[in-house]
């Protein structure tokens, strides 16, 4: 894992960077989204046509297209016309697709000083290593680490004029100019580069040769479709309206002889190259899950809110590219899949699809990839047992014991909830509700599924309680065993099919896997459609019921404040905000919002067991967060988040009270 320190400063610099997001998104987001998705996804149906069409518009200005069907390609291509150039010296201004293609190395086996120019980038190629971020590739470095490579005081105007001074030598030397693009321009030939620093105008105007270097998936078929990017590149990237520099290139800026051309005055390369790169991108073009990431226009947003990312950093993140999106492209551009260990280190916490200005369903392509994967022996066997009849015989086993197992979460219930249930299903009212504990409410924390049946029985329902029910198949899903996910997700669906009355599950992950997410692993939405209609999360299920029969709650109720953690699920995939604070309020509770309510906890099914310390790391924060409201009580709606949160808490020796929404109405009944 990353170094605490180090990571720590990386975290705050994003949590800058979120803050200045957030105040630069004072517009239409949803609209400027959707229309730059639109533009991205035509403009991929149409790539063939418009890589083809951009050759012959660049051509037409005196530009040189080359195709490069993969990294090596690119490299003797690039090698090749450096040669011909007789460069001794390359500057190169930021680009994650020289990156991909280990650009750097290959030039230098040929004997040339390839020099960054991005102040960024310079400090991790003077200190031997490599990007950890897509748009501030020296996050992990301080000013101190700075000025050490530069050798001065360590204040940011020293760093600034060493800088300075020693880039401008080697740009004035330079025989060739490297870029990237952040878009090429079919209808005109054009490249767009947006930077926010002015080392990108140096390198593209003063060598005699300027090569851009960019993936086949930057081709766009209009200027207007460059102008919907600018409109969400720079508030996603670095929470500005408009980067400090966009330059348009068409062409080279002069021809023919050089001597006479300085003499008019016309300045800037005599050449100008395009390679333009697929590297797998035509196999993900064709991939109907995949093809999105092409749209993505690398503004590092998903990063920002990467829990894990900000817990380890971007070397521990990804390859080449880092962060979600790193984990997505890396198979398709390196050739190969991805081991467990990376791959598992996303907690599906659907944060980075949220904020991506392009609305990439990046949770769940990281699943597609891990089902591929390479998984370590011990968590096939541990799903394999989850899945099977052997899960109920062998958890009884485990729970005496588990209590003596230090630091951890928490221990299996004794007995289960199922045993403590099963005796009200014949007492009750005339109407009829069926609860679905969920696997871990049943086998951990059963006072929240005693709480919904105490909730039920006080609003007049006989409780029913479908012994045969086990798990939603979350847990296996997630870890990318889509098979067995499916599996239990039909047994459930089996279960759950002969009760009658709603069926009410505490457990907001759950709904969401049975009703949304099953359909993915495989069981079809008629398979599940008569059970699926009747299920209901606790959360809107007991918000209706109070606000329709409030006399279900004690008068006088003692005033108490209550920290609410929205879990990632709730919050994102179900749209649950509003309706748990409000059933808290109306149970007398005065609620009040965690600093990042909305920021993981770290529990993320076999996450919180695969990384530990990340997700204790995690942890950490929302802790913190508690802290800073002086609330005794932390609530929420999702039994996982509240067991990693509670079993966490005593862990650190702190009284807290960790409890389910569920829980805290039950004691406020009449």
């Amino acid at each position: 894992m990353a170094d605490h320190a180090g990571t720590s400063r990386a975290n705050e610099s994003r949590r800058h960077f979120r803050k200045r997001v957030r105040k630069a998104l004072g517009f239409d987001f949803a609209a400027g989204r959707a229309e730059l998705k639109q533009r991205r996804l035509a403009n991929l149906d149409r790539l063939p046509e418009l890589v083809e069409q951009f050759k012959t518009r660049l051509e037409e200005v005196d530009g040189q297209f080359h195709y490069a069907r993969d990294a090596e390609e690119a490299r003797q291509i690039i090698g090749e016309i450096c040669t011909r150039a007789g460069a001794g010296i390359v500057t190169k201004s930021k680009s994650m697709a020289t990156e991909e293609i280990l650009l750097n190395p290959y030039l230098e086996s040929l004997g040339m000083e390839v020099v960054e120019t991005d102040l960024g980038e310079r400090m991790v190629q003077l200190t031997h290593s490599h990007p950890s971020h897509l748009i501030a590739p020296a996050i992990h470095l301080t000013k101190e680490d700075a000025a050490r490579v530069f050798g001065v005081e360590p204040t940011i105007e020293a760093i600034q004029a060493e800088a300075r001074r020693s880039l401008r030598e080697k740009f004035i030397a330079a025989k060739v100019g490297i870029s990237g693009a952040n878009a090429a321009i079919a209808e005109t030939g054009t490249v767009m580069i947006v930077t926010n620093e002015g080392n990108a105008d140096l390198t593209v105007t003063l060598p005699e040769v300027h090569i851009a270097v960019f993936g086949i998936d930057k081709v766009v078929a209009t200027l207007d479709d460059t102008v919907a990017m600018l409109r969400m590149l720079p508030r996603s990237a670095t929470g500005q309206r408009m980067s400090a520099y966009v330059n348009w290139i068409t062409g080279p800026s002069r021809s023919g002889d050089i001597e006479q051309s300085l003499t008019i005055g016309v300045h800037g390369p005599r050449e100008m190259h395009c390679v333009v790169l697929d590297n797998g991108r035509g196999e993900m073009r064709e991939d109907p899950l995949m093809r999105e990431a092409l749209t993505c226009v690398r503004c590092g947003a998903c990063s920002n809110v990467c829990p894990p990312f900000m817990a380890v950093s971007g070397h521990q993140f990804g390859h080449i590219y880092n962060g979600p999106i790193g984990l997505v492209l890396t198979p398709f551009h390196h050739g190969e899949r991805l081991d467990d260990l990376p791959n598992s280190l996303c907690v599906q916490c659907n944060a980075c699809e949220e904020v991506c200005p392009v609305g990439i369903p990046l949770p769940r392509q990281l699943l597609e990839h891990r089902r591929s994967s390479r998984k370590p022996a011990w968590k096939t066997a541990m799903l394999e047992l989850w899945s099977s009849t052997l899960a109920d015989p062998a958890l009884r086993l485990a729970a005496p014991f588990s209590k003596l197992v230090p630091g951890a979460p928490a221990a299996l219930a004794t007995p289960p909830f199922r045993d403590r249930v099963r005796g009200d299903t014949a007492e009750g009212g005339a109407k009829t509700a069926t609860i679905f504990a969920s696997c871990l409410v049943d086998r951990v924390l059963p006072g929240e599924g005693e709480a919904l049946q105490a909730i039920l029985r006080a609003a007049g329902y006989r409780v029913q309680f479908p012994e045969r029910q086990w798990c939603c198949g979350l847990i296996c899903s997630n870890a990318g065993k889509f098979e067995l996910g499916a599996k239990l997700s039909r047994q459930l669906n089996e279960a759950l099919a002969g009760s009658t009355g709603p069926i009410v599950t505490p457990s907001a992950s759950c709904f969401g896997a049975f009703t949304m997410d099953a359909e993915e692993w495989g069981v079809s939405t008629q398979e599940r459609q008569a059970v699926a209609a009747r299920m209901r999360d606790s959360t809107r299920f007991v918000l209706e019921l109070l606000e329709s029969r409030p006399e279900l709650l004690g008068s006088d109720l003692p005033h108490t404040r209550v920290a609410y953690h929205d879990s990632c699920q709730s919050l994102r995939a179900l749209g649950l905000r509003a309706e748990p604070r409000r059933v808290l309020q109306l149970a007398g509770y005065e609620v009040v919002d965690l600093p990042d309510s909305a920021g993981c906890c770290g529990f993320g099914g076999t996450f919180s067991i695969e990384w530990p310390e990340v997700a204790a790391r995690i942890l950490d924060w929302k802790l913190e967060a508690l802290d800073q409201t002086g609330c005794e009580v932390l609530a929420s709606d999702n039994p996982g988040c509240l067991m990693h949160i509670a079993g966490g808490a005593r862990k650190r020796g702190r009284a807290t009270r960790v409890a389910h929404v569920l829980e805290l109405v039950a004691e406020r009944l009449a």
